[in-house]
Protein backbone atom coordinates (compact mmCIF):
# COMPACT_ATOMS: atom_id res chain seq x y z
CA UNK A 1 0.00 0.00 0.00
CA UNK A 2 1.20 3.12 -0.90
CA UNK A 3 0.98 6.92 -0.18
CA UNK A 4 1.55 10.07 -2.30
CA UNK A 5 2.60 13.42 -0.54
CA UNK A 6 -0.08 16.15 -0.38
CA UNK A 7 1.59 18.58 -2.44
CA UNK A 8 2.70 15.77 -5.06
CA UNK A 9 0.61 16.15 -8.62
CA UNK A 10 -0.53 13.48 -10.21
CA UNK A 11 0.39 11.94 -13.55
CA UNK A 12 -3.28 13.07 -15.70
CA UNK A 13 -3.02 17.04 -14.30
CA UNK A 14 0.37 17.18 -15.91
CA UNK A 15 -0.22 16.35 -18.79
CA UNK A 16 -3.27 18.55 -18.71
CA UNK A 17 -1.16 21.66 -17.52
CA UNK A 18 2.23 21.10 -20.39
CA UNK A 19 -1.00 21.76 -23.08
CA UNK A 20 -1.49 17.85 -23.86
CA UNK A 21 -5.23 16.83 -24.75
CA UNK A 22 -6.88 14.10 -24.22
CA UNK A 23 -8.77 12.05 -27.32
CA UNK A 24 -12.32 12.12 -25.30
CA UNK A 25 -13.02 15.69 -24.82
CA UNK A 26 -16.28 17.13 -25.24
CA UNK A 27 -16.31 18.26 -29.13
CA UNK A 28 -18.29 21.81 -28.82
CA UNK A 29 -16.21 23.05 -25.79
CA UNK A 30 -12.74 24.81 -26.41
CA UNK A 31 -9.65 23.79 -24.99
CA UNK A 32 -9.09 26.07 -21.56
CA UNK A 33 -5.18 28.15 -22.45
CA UNK A 34 -2.93 29.85 -19.64
CA UNK A 35 -1.17 32.70 -20.30
CA UNK A 36 1.73 33.78 -18.67
CA UNK A 37 0.04 36.07 -16.79
CA UNK A 38 -2.45 33.55 -15.25
CA UNK A 39 -5.23 34.76 -17.12
CA UNK A 40 -7.97 32.99 -18.78
CA UNK A 41 -9.11 33.50 -22.36
CA UNK A 42 -11.78 32.49 -24.57
CA UNK A 43 -15.39 32.72 -25.19
CA UNK A 44 -16.16 31.08 -21.43
CA UNK A 45 -13.46 33.33 -20.12
CA UNK A 46 -14.77 35.78 -16.91
CA UNK A 47 -14.28 39.40 -17.57
CA UNK A 48 -12.72 41.39 -15.50
CA UNK A 49 -13.92 45.03 -14.23
CA UNK A 50 -11.32 47.31 -13.70
CA UNK A 51 -11.39 51.31 -12.09
CA UNK A 52 -13.41 52.41 -15.42
CA UNK A 53 -16.38 50.24 -14.70
CA UNK A 54 -17.73 48.40 -17.95
CA UNK A 55 -16.24 48.30 -21.40
CA UNK A 56 -17.34 51.45 -23.58
CA UNK A 57 -17.05 54.25 -20.72
CA UNK A 58 -14.16 56.70 -21.01
CA UNK A 59 -12.59 58.90 -18.78
CA UNK A 60 -14.00 62.00 -20.88
CA UNK A 61 -17.07 61.31 -20.39
CA UNK A 62 -17.14 61.48 -16.17
CA UNK A 63 -15.61 65.01 -16.40
CA UNK A 64 -17.94 66.71 -18.71
CA UNK A 65 -20.31 69.52 -17.47
CA UNK A 66 -19.56 72.11 -14.26
CA UNK A 67 -16.26 70.91 -12.30
CA UNK A 68 -16.96 69.27 -8.98
CA UNK A 69 -15.61 71.79 -6.86
CA UNK A 70 -18.56 74.54 -7.79
CA UNK A 71 -18.83 76.61 -4.78
CA UNK A 72 -22.71 76.64 -5.85
CA UNK A 73 -23.05 73.22 -5.85
CA UNK A 74 -23.54 70.32 -2.89
CA UNK A 75 -24.95 66.66 -3.17
CA UNK A 76 -28.51 66.32 -1.96
CA UNK A 77 -28.64 64.61 1.65
CA UNK A 78 -31.22 61.84 0.51
CA UNK A 79 -30.04 61.17 -3.18
CA UNK A 80 -26.49 62.29 -3.37
CA UNK A 81 -27.34 64.46 -6.30
CA UNK A 82 -26.12 67.52 -7.29
CA UNK A 83 -28.56 70.45 -6.35
CA UNK A 84 -27.70 74.46 -6.17
CA UNK A 85 -29.77 76.63 -3.82
CA UNK A 86 -32.66 78.52 -4.72
CA UNK A 87 -31.53 81.76 -3.06
CA UNK A 88 -33.51 80.71 0.26
CA UNK A 89 -32.60 78.87 2.77
CA UNK A 90 -36.10 77.73 4.18
CA UNK A 91 -37.15 76.53 0.57
CA UNK A 92 -34.06 74.72 -0.15
CA UNK A 93 -35.13 72.72 3.22
CA UNK A 94 -38.60 72.38 2.04
CA UNK A 95 -37.44 70.74 -1.37
CA UNK A 96 -35.80 68.30 0.54
CA UNK A 97 -32.48 68.47 -0.96
CA UNK A 98 -31.62 71.18 0.70
CA UNK A 99 -31.72 72.60 -2.78
CA UNK A 100 -32.63 72.42 -6.47
CA UNK A 101 -31.37 69.21 -7.81
CA UNK A 102 -29.48 70.01 -11.27
CA UNK A 103 -31.53 69.20 -14.05
CA UNK A 104 -34.78 69.54 -12.60
CA UNK A 105 -37.38 73.29 -12.86
CA UNK A 106 -39.48 74.35 -9.53
CA UNK A 107 -43.20 75.98 -10.35
CA UNK A 108 -43.80 79.12 -7.66
CA UNK A 109 -47.96 79.41 -7.93
CA UNK A 110 -49.33 82.20 -6.26
CA UNK A 111 -53.26 82.46 -5.27
CA UNK A 112 -54.37 86.55 -4.99
CA UNK A 113 -53.23 90.46 -6.32
CA UNK A 114 -49.96 90.02 -4.06
CA UNK A 115 -46.32 89.16 -5.58
CA UNK A 116 -44.53 87.12 -3.43
CA UNK A 117 -43.37 84.74 -6.23
CA UNK A 118 -41.60 87.41 -7.66
CA UNK A 119 -39.25 87.71 -4.80
CA UNK A 120 -38.43 84.35 -4.18
CA UNK A 121 -37.31 84.52 -8.43
CA UNK A 122 -35.48 87.61 -7.39
CA UNK A 123 -33.57 85.76 -4.62
CA UNK A 124 -32.86 82.58 -7.09
CA UNK A 125 -31.66 85.55 -9.55
CA UNK A 126 -29.33 87.15 -7.24
CA UNK A 127 -27.95 83.92 -5.22
CA UNK A 128 -26.57 83.34 -8.95
CA UNK A 129 -25.36 86.59 -9.56
CA UNK A 130 -23.39 86.36 -5.48
CA UNK A 131 -22.21 82.74 -6.97
CA UNK A 132 -20.45 84.28 -10.13
CA UNK A 133 -18.82 87.25 -7.89
CA UNK A 134 -17.47 84.78 -5.52
CA UNK A 135 -15.72 82.57 -7.39
CA UNK A 136 -12.60 83.55 -9.39
CA UNK A 137 -13.51 81.64 -12.51
CA UNK A 138 -17.26 83.07 -12.83
CA UNK A 139 -18.64 80.06 -13.00
CA UNK A 140 -22.43 80.96 -12.94
CA UNK A 141 -24.55 82.93 -15.57
CA UNK A 142 -28.21 83.82 -14.83
CA UNK A 143 -31.13 84.12 -17.77
CA UNK A 144 -34.08 86.02 -17.24
CA UNK A 145 -36.82 85.49 -19.84
CA UNK A 146 -39.64 88.58 -20.56
CA UNK A 147 -38.36 91.17 -17.84
CA UNK A 148 -36.27 94.09 -19.36
CA UNK A 149 -32.84 95.31 -17.82
CA UNK A 150 -34.69 97.87 -14.89
CA UNK A 151 -36.29 94.34 -13.68
CA UNK A 152 -33.12 93.06 -13.34
CA UNK A 153 -31.39 95.50 -11.68
CA UNK A 154 -33.99 95.41 -8.66
CA UNK A 155 -32.32 92.51 -7.43
CA UNK A 156 -31.82 92.28 -3.73
CA UNK A 157 -28.63 93.06 -2.15
CA UNK A 158 -26.03 91.04 0.77
CA UNK A 159 -27.97 91.24 4.24
CA UNK A 160 -25.26 93.18 6.05
CA UNK A 161 -26.54 92.85 9.59
CA UNK A 162 -27.83 95.60 11.87
CA UNK A 163 -26.55 98.16 12.40
CA UNK A 164 -25.56 97.12 16.13
CA UNK A 165 -23.82 94.20 14.39
CA UNK A 166 -22.52 96.06 11.91
CA UNK A 167 -20.74 98.07 14.46
CA UNK A 168 -19.18 94.89 16.57
CA UNK A 169 -17.66 93.99 13.01
CA UNK A 170 -15.75 97.33 12.54
CA UNK A 171 -14.88 96.83 16.21
CA UNK A 172 -13.26 93.47 15.87
CA UNK A 173 -11.33 94.21 12.67
CA UNK A 174 -10.03 97.40 14.59
CA UNK A 175 -9.02 95.40 17.50
CA UNK A 176 -7.39 92.56 15.03
CA UNK A 177 -4.90 95.29 13.68
CA UNK A 178 -1.35 94.65 13.92
CA UNK A 179 0.03 96.53 16.39
CA UNK A 180 3.28 96.51 18.96
CA UNK A 181 0.95 97.34 21.77
CA UNK A 182 -1.50 94.48 20.68
CA UNK A 183 1.46 92.20 20.44
CA UNK A 184 3.01 92.87 23.05
CA UNK A 185 -0.43 92.00 25.11
CA UNK A 186 -0.79 88.96 23.80
CA UNK A 187 2.81 88.14 24.85
CA UNK A 188 1.64 89.07 28.21
CA UNK A 189 -1.84 87.29 28.21
CA UNK A 190 0.38 84.39 27.49
CA UNK A 191 2.84 84.19 29.98
CA UNK A 192 -0.21 84.74 32.91
CA UNK A 193 -2.07 81.76 31.67
CA UNK A 194 1.02 79.27 31.67
CA UNK A 195 1.25 80.73 35.25
CA UNK A 196 -1.99 80.03 36.40
CA UNK A 197 -3.41 77.41 34.04
CA UNK A 198 -2.96 74.69 36.88
CA UNK A 199 -5.40 76.50 38.88
CA UNK A 200 -8.26 77.83 36.60
CA UNK A 201 -8.17 74.71 34.02
CA UNK A 202 -7.22 76.32 30.92
CA UNK A 203 -6.04 73.22 29.35
CA UNK A 204 -9.98 71.69 29.70
CA UNK A 205 -11.13 75.20 27.60
CA UNK A 206 -8.46 74.25 24.86
CA UNK A 207 -9.76 70.96 24.70
CA UNK A 208 -13.09 72.24 24.31
CA UNK A 209 -12.65 74.44 21.80
CA UNK A 210 -10.91 71.73 19.69
CA UNK A 211 -13.82 69.81 19.96
CA UNK A 212 -15.73 72.77 18.97
CA UNK A 213 -13.26 72.94 15.92
CA UNK A 214 -13.50 69.47 15.09
CA UNK A 215 -17.46 69.72 14.87
CA UNK A 216 -17.47 72.37 12.82
CA UNK A 217 -15.46 70.69 10.50
CA UNK A 218 -18.38 67.59 10.20
CA UNK A 219 -21.01 70.53 10.19
CA UNK A 220 -22.33 70.33 6.32
CA UNK A 221 -22.92 74.26 6.38
CA UNK A 222 -18.62 74.78 7.55
CA UNK A 223 -18.29 72.41 4.20
CA UNK A 224 -19.89 74.65 2.06
CA UNK A 225 -19.61 78.37 3.63
CA UNK A 226 -20.68 79.92 0.17
CA UNK A 227 -23.68 77.65 -1.00
CA UNK A 228 -26.13 79.84 -0.41
CA UNK A 229 -26.49 83.72 1.27
CA UNK A 230 -28.79 86.31 3.34
CA UNK A 231 -30.24 88.85 1.34
CA UNK A 232 -31.81 91.73 1.83
CA UNK A 233 -34.71 92.73 0.27
CA UNK A 234 -35.37 96.47 1.00
CA UNK A 235 -31.74 96.88 -1.05
CA UNK A 236 -30.31 96.53 -4.31
CA UNK A 237 -27.04 94.33 -5.26
CA UNK A 238 -24.84 96.77 -5.69
CA UNK A 239 -22.87 97.00 -8.44
CA UNK A 240 -26.05 95.31 -9.98
CA UNK A 241 -25.98 92.45 -12.22
CA UNK A 242 -24.15 93.30 -15.93
CA UNK A 243 -24.87 91.05 -19.12
CA UNK A 244 -21.82 88.83 -18.41
CA UNK A 245 -23.17 87.92 -15.52
CA UNK A 246 -27.05 87.73 -16.57
CA UNK A 247 -28.92 87.56 -20.01
CA UNK A 248 -32.22 89.08 -20.53
CA UNK A 249 -34.30 87.45 -23.43
CA UNK A 250 -37.10 89.61 -24.32
CA UNK A 251 -40.83 87.72 -25.58
CA UNK A 252 -40.25 88.57 -29.51
CA UNK A 253 -42.72 86.91 -32.03
CA UNK A 254 -43.08 83.56 -31.16
CA UNK A 255 -41.95 80.71 -28.20
CA UNK A 256 -39.15 79.09 -31.07
CA UNK A 257 -36.99 82.65 -30.71
CA UNK A 258 -36.94 82.40 -26.76
CA UNK A 259 -35.96 78.67 -27.34
CA UNK A 260 -33.41 79.55 -29.76
CA UNK A 261 -31.47 82.65 -27.59
CA UNK A 262 -31.52 79.90 -24.31
CA UNK A 263 -29.74 77.48 -26.25
CA UNK A 264 -26.93 80.00 -27.75
CA UNK A 265 -26.67 81.24 -24.26
CA UNK A 266 -26.40 77.81 -22.89
CA UNK A 267 -23.71 76.98 -25.63
CA UNK A 268 -22.02 80.00 -25.22
CA UNK A 269 -21.02 79.34 -21.54
CA UNK A 270 -20.58 76.22 -21.95
CA UNK A 271 -18.59 75.61 -18.70
CA UNK A 272 -20.82 77.55 -16.50
CA UNK A 273 -23.58 76.84 -13.94
CA UNK A 274 -26.86 78.44 -15.79
CA UNK A 275 -29.62 79.23 -13.89
CA UNK A 276 -33.22 80.16 -15.98
CA UNK A 277 -36.05 82.00 -14.58
CA UNK A 278 -39.30 82.92 -15.92
CA UNK A 279 -40.83 85.93 -14.00
CA UNK A 280 -44.78 86.92 -14.49
CA UNK A 281 -45.34 83.69 -16.77
CA UNK A 282 -48.36 83.45 -18.80
CA UNK A 283 -49.20 87.21 -17.63
CA UNK A 284 -50.84 89.46 -20.39
CA UNK A 285 -49.01 92.42 -19.60
CA UNK A 286 -45.28 90.18 -20.35
CA UNK A 287 -46.79 87.34 -22.76
CA UNK A 288 -49.09 89.54 -25.29
CA UNK A 289 -50.30 87.78 -28.10
CA UNK A 290 -52.67 84.96 -28.99
CA UNK A 291 -49.98 82.60 -30.10
CA UNK A 292 -48.25 82.92 -26.67
CA UNK A 293 -51.48 81.85 -24.46
CA UNK A 294 -52.13 79.39 -26.90
CA UNK A 295 -52.27 75.92 -24.67
CA UNK A 296 -50.90 74.12 -27.29
CA UNK A 297 -48.02 76.75 -27.58
CA UNK A 298 -47.27 76.58 -24.32
CA UNK A 299 -47.33 72.92 -23.53
CA UNK A 300 -45.01 72.52 -26.41
CA UNK A 301 -42.65 75.45 -24.99
CA UNK A 302 -42.18 73.68 -21.33
CA UNK A 303 -41.71 70.45 -23.20
CA UNK A 304 -38.89 72.08 -24.94
CA UNK A 305 -37.91 73.95 -22.07
CA UNK A 306 -37.46 70.47 -19.83
CA UNK A 307 -35.83 68.52 -22.81
CA UNK A 308 -33.17 71.24 -22.91
CA UNK A 309 -32.98 70.55 -18.86
CA UNK A 310 -32.34 66.78 -19.26
CA UNK A 311 -29.76 67.56 -22.00
CA UNK A 312 -27.51 69.43 -19.53
CA UNK A 313 -29.09 68.04 -16.49
CA UNK A 314 -25.38 68.62 -14.55
CA UNK A 315 -25.51 72.11 -15.17
CA UNK A 316 -28.82 73.75 -15.55
CA UNK A 317 -31.67 74.84 -13.22
CA UNK A 318 -35.18 76.81 -13.60
CA UNK A 319 -37.71 78.14 -11.87
CA UNK A 320 -40.71 79.29 -13.04
CA UNK A 321 -44.21 81.73 -11.62
CA UNK A 322 -47.42 81.49 -12.61
CA UNK A 323 -50.65 83.39 -11.03
CA UNK A 324 -53.29 80.95 -10.46
CA UNK A 325 -56.40 83.95 -10.51
CA UNK A 326 -55.53 84.40 -14.20
CA UNK A 327 -54.63 80.18 -14.61
CA UNK A 328 -56.52 78.18 -12.04
CA UNK A 329 -55.38 74.80 -11.10
CA UNK A 330 -57.97 72.69 -11.61
CA UNK A 331 -57.92 73.61 -15.59
CA UNK A 332 -56.16 71.29 -17.89
CA UNK A 333 -53.15 73.02 -18.73
CA UNK A 334 -52.17 73.40 -15.35
CA UNK A 335 -52.95 70.01 -14.45
CA UNK A 336 -51.04 68.68 -17.33
CA UNK A 337 -48.31 71.71 -16.40
CA UNK A 338 -47.82 70.14 -12.79
CA UNK A 339 -48.02 66.14 -13.74
CA UNK A 340 -45.78 65.87 -16.78
CA UNK A 341 -43.47 68.95 -17.17
CA UNK A 342 -42.47 70.00 -14.19
CA UNK A 343 -40.09 68.82 -11.11
CA UNK A 344 -41.31 71.07 -8.14
CA UNK A 345 -44.67 72.84 -7.61
CA UNK A 346 -45.12 75.24 -3.89
CA UNK A 347 -48.03 77.25 -3.62
CA UNK A 348 -47.97 80.79 -1.87
CA UNK A 349 -51.40 81.71 -0.71
CA UNK A 350 -51.72 84.92 1.37
CA UNK A 351 -53.65 85.35 4.10
CA UNK A 352 -57.34 87.03 4.07
CA UNK A 353 -57.78 90.21 4.67
CA UNK A 354 -59.51 89.59 8.45
CA UNK A 355 -56.60 86.49 9.28
CA UNK A 356 -54.18 88.93 8.94
CA UNK A 357 -55.88 91.52 10.96
CA UNK A 358 -56.68 89.26 13.29
CA UNK A 359 -52.68 88.32 13.48
CA UNK A 360 -52.20 91.83 13.54
CA UNK A 361 -53.96 92.03 16.23
CA UNK A 362 -52.97 89.47 18.89
CA UNK A 363 -49.00 89.63 17.77
CA UNK A 364 -49.19 93.73 18.06
CA UNK A 365 -46.30 93.50 20.87
CA UNK A 366 -44.25 91.30 18.29
CA UNK A 367 -45.07 92.31 14.94
CA UNK A 368 -41.93 89.78 13.22
CA UNK A 369 -44.25 86.96 14.54
CA UNK A 370 -47.40 88.03 11.75
CA UNK A 371 -47.05 85.65 8.80
CA UNK A 372 -47.73 86.50 5.17
CA UNK A 373 -49.79 83.49 4.49
CA UNK A 374 -49.83 79.42 3.68
CA UNK A 375 -47.16 77.92 1.80
CA UNK A 376 -48.30 74.38 0.01
CA UNK A 377 -46.43 71.68 -1.47
CA UNK A 378 -47.54 69.72 -4.34
CA UNK A 379 -44.66 68.55 -5.91
CA UNK A 380 -40.79 67.79 -5.33
CA UNK A 381 -38.24 67.07 -7.63
CA UNK A 382 -36.92 63.55 -7.87
CA UNK A 383 -38.77 61.96 -5.05
CA UNK A 384 -41.87 62.87 -6.29
CA UNK A 385 -41.59 61.01 -9.38
CA UNK A 386 -40.21 57.73 -7.47
CA UNK A 387 -43.63 57.59 -5.65
CA UNK A 388 -43.17 59.55 -2.65
CA UNK A 389 -46.33 61.40 -1.79
CA UNK A 390 -44.83 64.70 -0.26
CA UNK A 391 -48.10 66.85 -0.19
CA UNK A 392 -49.05 69.21 2.62
CA UNK A 393 -51.65 71.92 2.57
CA UNK A 394 -52.25 74.50 5.35
CA UNK A 395 -49.22 72.99 7.01
CA UNK A 396 -47.27 75.78 6.51
CA UNK A 397 -46.56 79.27 6.83
CA UNK A 398 -44.45 82.05 5.06
CA UNK A 399 -43.35 85.30 5.82
CA UNK A 400 -41.56 87.64 3.35
CA UNK A 401 -38.62 89.15 6.07
CA UNK A 402 -36.31 92.13 5.82
CA UNK A 403 -33.04 89.48 5.58
CA UNK A 404 -34.71 86.26 4.65
CA UNK A 405 -37.53 84.42 3.51
CA UNK A 406 -39.15 82.49 6.60
CA UNK A 407 -40.98 79.68 6.49
CA UNK A 408 -42.74 77.83 9.46
CA UNK A 409 -44.98 75.25 10.73
CA UNK A 410 -48.60 76.82 10.75
CA UNK A 411 -50.37 76.92 14.40
CA UNK A 412 -53.81 79.03 15.18
CA UNK A 413 -52.99 81.77 17.79
CA UNK A 414 -55.12 82.43 21.04
CA UNK A 415 -56.25 85.70 21.51
CA UNK A 416 -55.49 86.16 24.81
CA UNK A 417 -57.90 89.18 25.27
CA UNK A 418 -60.87 86.53 24.45
CA UNK A 419 -59.27 83.99 27.17
CA UNK A 420 -59.45 86.92 29.74
CA UNK A 421 -62.87 87.86 28.80
CA UNK A 422 -64.10 84.07 29.53
CA UNK A 423 -62.28 84.31 33.27
CA UNK A 424 -63.84 86.72 33.98
CA UNK A 425 -67.10 85.55 33.51
CA UNK A 426 -69.09 84.25 36.77
CA UNK A 427 -70.00 81.02 37.29
CA UNK A 428 -73.81 80.05 38.87
CA UNK A 429 -73.31 79.67 42.04
CA UNK A 430 -71.81 83.76 41.75
CA UNK A 431 -74.52 85.46 40.48
CA UNK A 432 -77.17 87.26 41.92
CA UNK A 433 -80.71 86.78 41.17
Amino acid sequence: MSFRRRGEILSRSERIITGSLREDRVPTRRPVSLRRGGGLSGPNAPRALGILGTAGTTGTQATQGTPDLHLAIKPSLLTSTPTTSTGSVDIDLILGHQGLPLGSSLLVEEDGATDFASTLIKLFLAQGVVHNRISSSGATHDIVVGVPWEWAASLPGIYKGSTREQKRKKLEQIQKRISVTNVIDQQSEQSSDLKIAWRYGLQQRQQQQQQLSTDTETDPSSQYPSYNSSFDITTNLVPAANPKELSCIPIGDSYNGILSQINSVIQRYSDKLIRIALPLFLNPMVYSGDNFLNPCEVIRFLHSLKSILKRHKDRVVMMITLNLDLYPRDSAMVTIIESSLIDGVIELKPFDPELYEYLERIYRKQPTKVKHGHLNVYKIPILSDLGLMKVSEMELCFKNGKKRFEVERWSIPVDEGETEDKDEIKSPSQLDF
